[in-house]
């Protein structure tokens, strides 16, 4: 099989070294602030590439390398919905972000094991069917990852659980991402990787 470059930003949400140091923090807060914050990048890109370019600045605050597509989680994850992102991806992001606000807004939260349930469920709704297995079928909460050499079930950990489902609803994301683009005619391919 032969890869190709993708030539947008898909780096910015599906980086393996990103998940990898969300869980080198271990400290449940910064792990769901890490990992909206990779989210919130997945919803720029969205809108990067759906808004047409001469309508950027009616969507940017800031101006140069610090400008912004919109300020904040829930006008992004609005107008991207608006702009055809499915129900079933901005689902789980909206949890994720209300599990975040959670933490940000209230010193003594501590997660629920009723939200790490709701949060798998919720990924593994979102479904990318692109003809042949792409590794993230099945259940989040069955998964298994390695940290510091040893195996972690998901459902097992709450870092492991939501960086896992994390990494998944986001590499899905891209996948979905990929797709939408190509169906639009404007997914740029680069050159082929060796």
């Amino acid at each position: 099989m032969t890869y190709v470059q993708l030539n947008h930003d898909f780096i910015k949400f599906i980086d393996p070294e990103l998940y990898a140091s969300v869980l080198d923090k271990k400290d449940d807060g910064d792990c769901v602030l890490r990992l909206q914050l990779i989210c919130e990048r997945f919803l720029s890109v969205y809108l990067k590439e759906r808004i047409a370019p001469e309508n950027i600045e009616f969507f940017t605050s800031g101006k140069g390398k610090g400008a912004e597509i919109l300020r904040h989680f829930n006008e992004r994850l609005t107008t991207a919905v608006a702009s055809g992102l499915p129900a079933e991806l901005a689902r789980p992001l909206k949890h994720l972000n209300k599990i975040r606000n959670e933490f940000a807004h209230n010193l003594d939260y501590e997660i629920k094991d009723a939200d790490m349930t709701k949060y798998f469920d919720l990924v593994d709704a979102f479904t990318i069917d692109v003809g042949t297995p792409h590794g993230l079928e099945g259940n989040v909460k069955d998964f298994q990852i390695h940290i510091n050499g040893e195996i972690t079930k998901t459902s097992d950990n709450f870092q492991a659980g939501f960086t896992a489902a994390t990494y998944a609803l986001m590499t899905k994301a891209g996948i979905w991402l990929a797709n939408d683009l190509n169906k639009r005619g404007q997914l740029n391919l680069g050159r082929p990787l060796q």
